[in-house]
């Protein structure tokens, strides 16, 4: 808890059911679901696409219980149109699946819902760091469509990264993405952008829009949700204090479990200091960084 906490406020309450403040539009920032290989490492023994894996079984669970959070969140706000939703994704699998649960768990907006696509926005997939290897496992989207109705496989993608990448390059592509993003989603008022992404895209694509620092984002756990608002045609967004009690920066009290695998992440920094942890002050035990004995990467080189 924050020894200021008295004077942080919440500047993504909740609308009103009455009405509120209509003027809000809202960004969320998600990260994908639980990892299948991370549980399975056997997996990837005879897989032919090894940078594409799916969620694990807690990953679907997780991702319905984001949508129903996410559905009652907006209901109670006022929203009952799909209309007013757009959702963005990274087009590797793990994205997919927690998109296509996610709004698939929808029950309380109604209208129109079926008819809100999974746009697969390149400009946020994963970081390179295996010198495209791991993107070359990503099959055309008219593939994935076959399988994913949601999916637009005619959306535009703001630019395609340049692949090899290095993590020099990948803190100013996810500036470029969100520059090119207030070009195309211009400010409209009670309406709600959605982007599931890799935790090393969720932090940095909220730090870009929030102008903050790391040590302002909480790290970004398994369907993590970072809630971004305006109220006008600015790039600068608002994003709840790391410490408010129910604040959506990283909020991850909707899910059942976070499990044991997919590990909460901000690790920015030199990972021979505090294992390169670069987010708020926190407890050690609350937020294990230990990511080498799970499978990610604390150096921001491979799946975040």
């Amino acid at each position: 808890m924050c020894p200021n906490q008295d004077i942080v406020t919440n500047q993504n309450e909740p609308l009103e059911e009455d009405g509120g403040n209509n003027e809000k539009q809202s960004l969320f920032i998600i990260r994908h679901g639980d990892r299948w290989d991370y549980s399975h490492p056997e997996w990837k023994e005879t897989t032919t696409r090894l940078g594409d894996p799916p969620l694990s079984t807690l990953g679907h669970q997780q991702a319905r219980e984001t949508g129903i959070f996410l559905d009652s969140l907006l209901h109670k706000e006022g929203f009952t149109n799909g209309n007013d939703i757009t959702w963005l994704a990274s087009p590797f699998l793990r994205c997919i699946q927690t998109s296509d649960n996610a709004l698939n768990s929808f029950t309380k907006i109604q209208e129109n819902m079926d008819q809100v696509k999974i746009h697969p926005e390149y400009s946020i997939f994963e970081i390179d760091g295996h010198n495209g290897v791991m993107h070359d496992s990503l099959p055309s989207m008219e593939e994935r469509k076959c399988y994913f109705p949601r999916l637009n496989e005619t959306h535009e993608s703001l630019f395609v990264p340049e692949l090899p990448e290095t993590k020099a390059d990948f803190v100013p592509r996810c500036e470029r993405a969100m520059k090119e993003f207030h070009k195309r989603y211009v400010y409209k008022p009670r309406t709600a952008i959605v982007m599931v992404s890799h935790a090393a895209g969720v932090i940095a694509l909220t730090r870009a829009v929030s102008q903050l620092t790391y040590q302002d984002i909480n790290p970004a756990g398994p369907c993590g949700i970072f809630r971004l608002t305006r109220t006008s045609n600015t790039n600068k967004w608002d994003l709840d204090h790391y410490a408010l009690e129910g604040g959506l920066n990283g909020h991850t009290k909707h899910l059942t479990t976070m499990g044991n695998f997919t590990i909460p992440w901000n690790n920015y920094g030199d990972k021979s200091i505090n294992k390169g942890y670069t987010g708020p002050p926190k407890v050690t035990a609350e937020v294990d960084t230990d990511n080498d004995k799970k499978g990610d990467s604390t150096s921001a080189t491979s799946e975040l």
